[in-house]
């Protein structure tokens, strides 16, 4: 998962992003395996945009329903720490096929079956 978001802001932050991102992927894609870059982007002063890409394995069902549920926890977590509003927000989910992961030590990903979360009634 990458995050992009307007450069200057403190590493405490930056971390609360990150951990934000990690639970919000837990509760919609993924319960483990869950790699998170925040970056910083060159923006114009005031400018509150941010991109996040999300690549995944196709198969877990559900898609555009955890895309929706991901999409609002991300921009509540951007709204309370950078000023993001939904016009200045881009996701972006890509599937990958299996094959195209392999995590550390070379071992391959466990079955989605095994990683991926019931969508709760509350997203």
């Amino acid at each position: 998962i990458r995050v992009d978001i307007p450069q200057g802001h403190p590493r405490p932050k930056l971390l609360e992003l990150k951990r934000a991102v990690e639970q919000a992927i837990a509760r919609t894609w993924a319960k483990e395996h869950i790699y998170v870059a925040v970056h910083e982007m060159l923006a114009e002063p005031g400018d509150c945009s941010a991109i996040v890409t999300v690549d995944l394995r196709p198969g877990r069902g559900q898609e555009e329903e955890r895309a929706q549920a991901l999409y609002k926890a991300l921009l509540a977590a951007l709204k309370k720490g950078f000023g993001t509003d939904p016009d200045r927000f881009v996701l972006l989910v890509r599937e990958f096929p299996e094959r195209c992961f392999v995590v550390s030590g070379g071992k391959r990903l466990p079955p989605l079956s095994h990683l991926t979360p019931s969508l709760s009634s509350g997203h």
